[in-house]
C-alpha cells in the first residue's frame, strides 16, 4: 500500500512548488450523490496569472522604461500618483485586497493591447492597472490576482514637461 504514500507525497511537492510562483487560484469543489448513495466531488482550480503572464508584462511596459514613471504617456499625465495608495506605488497589491469606493478612481482600466496578453480574465472579472500593478478585479472590487509591474518607478519626481527632478530626502533627526 505504498501507492496512496506516494501520491500523497507527490501531491505535497506539486503543492509546495505551485505555492512558489506568485499566481492566485480559485478552487471550486462540486459534488455529486449518485444513485447507489455513493458521492463523487469534482475540483475545479483557475489561475488569473502565471509566470507567462508576469514575462507578458514586464515586455509590455519595457518599451515605457524610459518614459517618466515607466508609464505609456499618456498614463503618466492621467494617473494622480501622489494621490494614489502608498502600497500601490511601491508593492505588490496583495490578492483579496479590497479596492474601497475612495480608491476605485485610481483603477485605470488596462487597454486592450495589454488585456490581449494577458489570460482571458474569469466571467466577472476585470483587468486594470492600479498603481505599478496590473491587477484582476471581481465585480466586488476584490483584488483576485496582481502582477508588479517592475519598470514603473514612482521614486522619482517629473515636472510638467514630464522631465525628472531629484527628490530631496528628509532627514531625520536623531
Amino acid at each position: 500500500m505504498k501507492l496512496p504514500v506516494t501520491l500523497s507525497c507527490l501531491s505535497l511537492a506539486f503543492a509546495l512548488s505551485a505555492s512558489a510562483q506568485v499566481k492566485e487560484t480559485t478552487t471550486e469543489k462540486t459534488s455529486t450523490v449518485n444513485p447507489d448513495g455513493s458521492v463523487n466531488e469534482t475540483t475545479t482550480t483557475t489561475t488569473t496569472f502565471n509566470p507567462a503572464a508576469q514575462t507578458k508584462v514586464v515586455e509590455y511596459f519595457e518599451t515605457y522604461k524610459t518614459n517618466p514613471y515607466g508609464l505609456p504617456p499618456e498614463w503618466a499625465t492621467q494617473m494622480k500618483i501622489k494621490q494614489l495608495p502608498p502600497a500601490w506605488r511601491s508593492s505588490r497589491i496583495a490578492p483579496g485586497t479590497i479596492v474601497t469606493e475612495e480608491h476605485r478612481a485610481f483603477l485605470m482600466e488596462a487597454p486592450p493591447a495589454l488585456v490581449k496578453v494577458l489570460p482571458p480574465p474569469q466571467p466577472e472579472v476585470r483587468y486594470y492597472v492600479a498603481g505599478g500593478n496590473v491587477v484582476a478585479v471581481d465585480k466586488s472590487y476584490k483584488i483576485v490576482d496582481s502582477l508588479r509591474i517592475p519598470s514603473v518607478n514612482f521614486e522619482v519626481e517629473v515636472d510638467d514637461d514630464g522631465e525628472e527632478i531629484e527628490i530631496k530626502k528628509k532627514k531625520k533627526d536623531d
